[in-house]
């Protein structure tokens, strides 16, 4: 089995060659790391250049993460696609996870994501303790988006089949597992966590409101209305995006969850 790591980054050197050191420690290697440099105007491209040789480079101009990851994988050779952000990094046994799990029946997997929270504080997990779903995960995701793009792997045929990551900034990353999950069956990894995230003040999940929050509304609700989601789950996402417009904007994606926890959206 072929397996295609594509890494999208932007002005993030250290943090970039940090992801690959991850990906290059791993006791299951993969077949091909390719980092996406979308636009960077510093040192990124030069730095990953020396440090990892054998890195495929490719370079694009301000796609945004989910086209970038795109790109990424129209050039991959690998029968499987794992992704990771550039600022997240990959756990010892990763790719061993996802492996067993895909090799399950699964044409997608998932693990558990540790987040480091650098601007509130504290840590939190993506799922939450004994809330990871298996099997059929539309209804799940129609509530929230429990998994990232960093601690997955996708057969390339169902990421194809999928129609890829959309644009913008937030919420690509719900939309395309909203239309993974309408056509495959996602499988779960278990619970130590594969990934280690970090939310800082450069995360895109930062600083969330506005047009990037209303962007992200709007593509998570019309992959939910094209999904064949029941009705009900797709109410339940009409009402949170209600009344996420009317309160207004949040440090990040963690505090709008808490506030839709609050509030009994989630």
């Amino acid at each position: 089995m072929r397996i295609s790591c594509v890494i999208p980054t932007r002005n993030r050197p250290e943090m970039t060659c940090r992801a690959i050191a991850g990906v290059v420690a791993q006791d299951t290697p993969v077949s091909e790391i390719i980092v996406v440099d979308d636009g960077s105007t510093d040192n990124t491209v030069a730095l990953v250049a020396a440090r990892f040789p054998e890195v495929r480079l490719l370079k694009c101009s301000g796609l945004g993460p989910g086209l970038a990851r795109n790109a990424g994988v129209a050039a991959a050779s690998g029968q499987v696609i794992m992704f990771l952000d550039s600022d997240d990094v990959w756990l010892e046994g990763h790719v061993a996870g996802l492996v067993r799990t895909l090799a399950r029946g699964y044409p997608v997997a998932y693990g558990l994501t540790r987040n480091i929270d650098r601007i509130g504080g504290g840590e939190f997990f993506i799922p939450e303790p004994g809330m990871a779903v298996e099997g059929q995960c539309l209804a799940a995701l129609a509530r929230w988006c429990f998994l990232v793009p960093s601690a997955m792997a996708v057969e390339k045929e169902a990421f194809v089949a999928a129609g890829g990551f959309g644009g913008g900034e937030l919420g690509e990353d719900w939309s395309f597992f909203i239309r993974l999950a309408q056509r495959f069956s996602f499988g779960f990894c278990g619970d130590e966590p594969i990934t280690l995230r970090h939310l800082h003040g450069g995360s895109l999940c930062n600083c969330v409101g506005g047009e990037r929050l209303e962007s992200l509304l709007v593509s998570v609700g019309l992959a939910l209305a094209e999904s064949g989601a029941l009705p009900e789950d797709v109410s339940r996402f009409q009402a949170l995006a209600d009344w996420t417009r009317r309160q207004g904007d949040w440090q990040s994606i963690q505090q709008w969850y808490i506030c839709l926890k609050e509030e009994a959206l989630v």
